[in-house]
C-alpha cells in the first residue's frame, strides 16, 4: 500500500476503485408527503384516545364520588337507626323535665313515632306529646321548713352570739 492509501485509511475514507457508487437515498417528495400524513394521522388518533381517555376517567372519577357520598349517608342513617331510640328518650326526658311533666313509661310508647325521617328525634312531635302529659305540681317537693333558708322566723329576742349564752338560751335556762 502506498502512504496515500495508508493516509486515506487512517482518515476513514475508502477508495472507490472497484466499487461503485452508493445509491442515492434521499426520499422523494411524495414519500415524505406520505410520511408526514401518516404521522398526522396518528398524532390526531392518539389526541382522540387521550380526550376519550380523559373523559371516561372524570366520568369514573364522578362515579366514585356518588359512590362515597352515598355510603357516607348510609353510614350516618344506619348509625342514626341504631341509637335514635336512645337519642328519643333522651329527647322526651329533656322536655318533660324542662316542662315539668311526668313522663310515663316509656316501654309502653312507640319511639319510632318521634323519629324524623333523618332517624333523628323530631322536636315538634316529642313537645307536642309533652304539652298533652299532666304538669306535676308547681310547688317544690319540699315542705316548707320554718327557719330553714336565710334564718327568717324567730323572734329576735336573742342576738348574742356567746356559746354560753346560746347555750343558756336553748335549754331555757334549766341545764347551765
Amino acid at each position: 500500500m502506498t502512504t496515500q492509501q495508508n493516509d486515506d485509511n487512517q482518515n476513514g475514507q475508502q477508495g472507490n476503485e472497484g466499487n461503485p457508487p452508493a445509491p442515492n437515498n434521499d426520499p422523494t417528495l411524495e414519500e415524505v408527503t406520505a410520511d408526514r400524513d401518516r404521522w398526522k394521522a396518528i398524532s390526531r388518533q392518539n389526541e382522540a384516545n387521550y380526550n376519550s381517555t380523559r373523559t371516561e376517567l372524570q366520568q369514573f372519577k364522578d362515579a366514585q364520588q356518588s359512590a362515597i357520598e352515598a355510603a357516607k349517608s348510609e353510614g350516618r342513617t344506619s348509625a342514626l337507626g341504631e341509637v335514635s331510640t336512645e337519642l328519643v328518650t333522651a329527647e322526651l326526658r329533656l322536655q318533660a323535665v324542662s316542662a315539668g311533666a311526668e313522663l310515663p313509661s316509656l316501654e309502653f310508647l312507640d319511639l319510632n313515632r318521634f323519629t324524623g325521617d333523618d332517624s333523628r328525634p323530631n322536636s315538634d312531635a316529642v313537645k307536642s306529646f309533652i304539652d298533652s302529659l299532666p304538669k306535676q305540681n308547681s310547688g317544690s317537693g319540699f315542705p316548707h321548713l320554718e327557719g330553714a333558708g336565710h334564718n327568717k322566723g324567730g323572734n329576735g329576742d336573742f342576738a348574742s352570739t356567746d356559746p354560753t349564752e346560746l347555750a343558756d338560751f336553748i335549754a331555757g335556762g334549766s341545764f347551765l
